[in-house]
């Protein structure tokens, strides 16, 4: 399912137009980013629940690479999500 199939699924049920809810689509996940990024969790209850996590440093050898010369790859968070017990649940 792309965006603009979840939009019009969200206009029809809310009996708006596929601009306004694309509209609260958008500003709902610029919301869950913006939390993520500022290092909150956002937990949807029974769907489940977003958090970052924490990467250190580390050396890597490149895939494919004829050198075997070590890469550095920097620090990084990276988000990651846990699902609820409902959504386990309906996917089943």
């Amino acid at each position: 399912m792309k965006k603009s199939d979840f939009a019009g699924i969200i206009s029809n049920r809310l009996k708006v137009s596929r601009k306004t809810a694309r509209i609260f689509i958008d500003s709902f996940l610029e919301e869950i980013g913006k939390a993520l990024s500022r290092g909150d969790r956002v937990k949807l209850a029974g769907f489940g629940v977003f958090w970052t996590r924490l990467f250190q440093e580390k050396m890597v050898l490149p895939i494919g690479g004829k050198t075997k010369t070590k890469k550095k790859i920097a620090a990084r968070r990276m988000p990651r999500f846990t699902p609820g017990s409902k959504l386990k649940r309906q996917v089943r």
